[in-house]
């Protein structure tokens, strides 16, 4: 069987990528607070989208739906990282030592 070099440079670039990553990486508390920050920021974008359309600034009506649905899917998706974490949480204490 013939080793295909090209694929084997590949391999080595995602090995090179996956010891950056763990050299460099976040820590998973890190991770989270960047990530809650995000959610925050979306939420307040939003927010400051809303209050223009009523003040009856010119804003496009598109993108204030838009940064609504964006606040909407971030706020889902850490909602959905929350429950996992208690799950997990949860599993662990039920373990018996």
């Amino acid at each position: 069987m013939k080793v295909n070099p090209s694929l084997l440079n590949n391999y080595q670039r995602v090995e090179n990528l996956i010891q950056k990553d763990k050299v460099e990486g976040l820590s998973f508390k890190d991770f989270l607070l960047d990530k809650l920050k995000e959610v925050d920021d979306s939420q307040k974008k939003a927010l400051v989208s809303i209050e223009a359309l009523a003040k009856g600034e010119d804003i496009d009506l598109a993108d204030v739906a838009l940064s609504i649905s964006k606040a909407d899917t971030n706020f889902k998706l850490l909602l959905r990282i929350r429950n996992k974490v208690l799950e997990a949480y949860q599993e662990i204490m039920r373990m018996q030592i």
